[in-house]
């Protein structure tokens, strides 16, 4: 989610400055913003399973090819396909868990999904 870890090795890369490097991340989170409510209604009427495999798929494949662009542009428009996937698979998840887990079992396996997110994204 989070490129901080990463980023003067990103805007050394591309030679930008602190404000494209802002963009990435602003980026990243308006394709989120608008995608997320998206497949949240799309995740009430068709498949879950399905939604969030596409999701996690292209959030793997752009995030991959992402780190072979060479040009800042692409690097972005990248930057974006990654808000998307992420916006799939987090959306679609903790419902998949709820429905997998009941009473105190259901909120043991919710927080160890959401605790997960900001310390995978701490270790990169």
């Amino acid at each position: 989610i989070f490129i901080k870890g990463v980023l003067p090795e990103i805007q050394d890369s591309f030679k930008i400055n602190d404000e494209k490097g802002g963009l990435l991340q602003t980026v990243f989170i308006i394709s989120y913003m608008i995608f997320a409510p998206i497949f949240g209604y799309l995740g009430d009427r068709f498949s879950r399973k399905a939604i969030m495999a596409f999701g996690i798929t292209l959030w793997g494949l752009t995030t991959l090819l992402g780190s072979f662009m060479n040009s800042f542009g692409w690097f972005l428009a990248f930057r974006a396909l990654v808000g998307i996937g992420e916006a799939s698979y987090s959306t679609i998840a903790p419902t998949i868990l709820s429905d997998l887990f009941v009473h105190d079992l259901r909120s043991k396996m919710l927080a160890v999904f959401y605790f997960a997110i900001p310390v995978g994204s701490g270790l990169g």
